[in-house]
This record gives C-alpha cells, structure tokens and sequence, in this order.
C-alpha cells in the first residue's frame, strides 16, 4: 500500500481542485489517498476520501509544519502538491519528514505579479522535489526555465474529465436555454471560468461590445465568480450591453449549462492547459480559443475549434462572427471537438500517476536494502 498525502490551495470549485478528484477517485486499491487543504472554502468540493481541512491563513508559515505534522500522524509516504502555495508549503516541510514530493504544475507559474515570487522560490526550492508532473509541454517547458532541466524529472500528465458527467446526451440544449431565460433564436455565447484578468472575461465582453450592431440575437452568457465581477459590470453598463451579457454566477453543474451555448470562447491570458475547452469540446460545443500556454496544443484551429491569431476583442469578435454565420462549420467543429475531447477519459493519466508513485517507493526502498546490507556487514 502507498500512502499519498494531497497537498492544495483549498478545495473551491475550480480546475486544479478537479483534478486533485478526478485523480483521488480513479486510484487504484493498492493506492490510498488522502487530502490536505491548506484553508477551508466556503463551496469546497466534496472528493471521496478522507479530507483534512487546515485553519491556515492565505500566506501561513505554519503549514510546512502542518504538512510534516499529518505525514508523521498518517505515515505518508508522498506528498503530492499542488498549487503554488501547497508546492512551496511542501516542498520547505521536506526538511522535517522524509516523504517523497512530487510537484504538479497546473498554471501558477505563468501567472503575473505574485507569480514572480513563486518563481524565485521555486528556482530555490524546486530541487528539492523528487517528480514533476506538468499538465502540457508548455507547463513543462515553463518548469524547465525555472528549475535546471532533467533535475528533477518532469513528466507530462494530461489532465483530464468525467466523461459520464459531460456527457451532452444527458441533457437537452432546449430545455437547458429556457430554463436559463435564453430565447431559441439567440445565439449564446458561452464562457466557463473566473472572473479574473487571467481568464480573459473582459475581453469576450468588450468584444460584445464589438458586435454589438451586428446581430440583435446575441447573448453572451458568462458562468464563474471573481474579484473582477464589480469592473466588469462596470463596463457592460458603460458599453449599454446590460441586455446582451449576462453574469450568471457559479453553477455546480457547468455540464448542463453548456448545453445551451452555441459556441464557447476561452480568451485566457494565461492557461497552461485549458480544462474549460475541454469540457466544452465534449459537450459538443465549437471553441473559439487564445492561442497561449497549452490551448494551442489541445485544439487544433479549423479542425476542433478555432485558434485566434491574437488575443484582442477585434479577433474574439471575428471568430464570433464567423462561427455564428457558419453552421456548417460549427456542426464540423463540434463533431471533431466531440472525438477528441473523448479520448481524455484519464485512463493513461492515472496510469502516469501511479508509475510514478511506483517508481518514487520503489527507490525507497532499494535505499532501505542498501541500508540493511551495510548494517548487517
């Protein structure tokens, strides 16, 4: 049996969250998980295993010994971090308890201004870490410019979704529209994610404003929460989009909402893999896409979805156009999109993830023999 400890941020509906379940919940038996969030959440996500929920502050010093405290109590044998603050928190507990750590990069280090920080201390830390897994070659490549290339190892882990929870056969995109208020002659455009600068939600809503002259049966539907919310309502009311765009707030089942759009755009600043895209591509939804971090490698443009040549309101107001007087693209799209989005059911993932643990333990305890042998010469 392999002990794993699950080190994150907090558990709050969000992508990295996700993926910490998707992967406790798909283990095998040989493999037991267990769950630390640094802070509790008011919406924590409910994961099937046992889930430890510290009183820390955002920033506390004490979570490193937190961390060691729980690897003595529950005999951890790798602590699996993710998020920058679980990936420090981790990596500085090392020096108190002995357990492997592998770090999982999801996107914290292309983030802007504290993301600096994260970066000088990782360069310091990073080595410290005995795996890597980064969610795309982008992450990957990121990791390498911090900590020294091939030290430690960094493996490519693709994230992945419930494929029976977005599954577009569960829901009808009709009854879904009128139950959001959505007429059937309007055409939605779609966004899943929060309402910060690096999700991109204002440019899709100045791109809003772009078409706003166009097409009277636009309707852009924004589901997510963030500290960005006031700004952005600020500049609906100020380009007169109040009727056009809505800001719908977080939705606990984003699978059933995106039945209703007709496309989805992900405008991200920043994305190192892109989970919104992918749910979206599975519930047959055409994407339009920025063209930074890991998108570019998950859709490719004219085939699964559309790639803007730049991330500007004018291109997202473009690619907007252009699917929403194409259905014939759009139907090809989608069905594309569809395919593969459906071939990141997790089973290689978890297969990665498990070969890694393995391959951790298992030097462990050839250094243990070694150990035994020397004493018992």
């Amino acid at each position: 049996m392999i002990r794993v400890l699950h080190v994150i941020d907090h558990l709050g509906f969000g992508g990295a969250p996700f993926v910490v379940k998707n992967i406790v919940e798909r283990m095998p038996d040989r493999i037991e998980s267990i769950v630390c969030a640094l802070r509790p959440n008011p919406r924590s996500l409910p994961i099937d295993a046992t889930v430890i929920t510290l009183k820390s502050r955002k920033y506390s010093p004490r979570a490193p010994l937190s961390i060691a405290k729980i690897c003595r109590q529950q005999r951890i044998d790798i602590v699996h971090a993710h998020l920058q603050k679980a990936v420090l928190s981790s990596l500085w507990a090392k020096r108190r308890r002995g357990a492997k750590v592998v770090i999982h990069e999801h996107g914290p280090i292309f983030r802007e201004g504290a993301g600096g920080v994260y970066r000088r201390f990782l360069r310091w830390l990073g080595p410290r870490a005995d795996a890597i897994i980064a969610n795309s070659e982008a992450a990957k490549s990121a990791v390498e410019n911090v900590i020294c290339a091939g030290y430690p190892e960094i493996d490519v882990v693709a994230n992945f979704i419930d494929l029976e929870r977005f599954d577009p056969e569960r829901y009808d995109g009709a009854v879904v529209r009128q139950s959001l208020g959505l007429g059937a002659d309007c055409f939605v455009v779609g966004f899943v994610g929060r309402l910060d600068r690096a999700k991109g939600a204002d440019l899709l809503v100045d791109a809003a404003g772009a078409l706003r002259n166009e097409r009277d049966s636009y309707c852009f539907f924004l589901v997510g929460e963030g500290h960005e919310r006031q700004r952005l309502q600020e500049r609906i009311r100020q380009l007169g989009l109040e009727t056009t765009v809505i800001l719908a707030g977080l939705h606990e089942d984003p699978a059933a909402v995106m039945r209703a759009f007709d496309v989805g755009v992900v405008p991200s600043r920043r994305e190192a893999f892109g989970i919104a895209a992918l749910e979206l591509m599975r519930m047959r939804v055409p994407v339009i896409v920025s063209p930074v971090g890991g998108l570019p490698e998950l859709v490719r443009d004219g085939q699964m979805g559309i790639l803007l040549p730049r991330l500007t309101p004018d291109a997202i107001a473009q690619a907007i156009r252009t699917a929403a007087w194409d259905s014939v693209l759009r139907e090809r799209l989608s069905a594309k999109a569809f395919e593969h989005a459906s071939s990141f059911d997790g089973q290689r993932s978890i297969e990665q993830v498990v070969e890694i643990y393995e391959r951790l333990t298992a030097s462990e305890e050839r250094l243990d023999d070694a150990q035994e042998s020397i004493g018992d010469s």
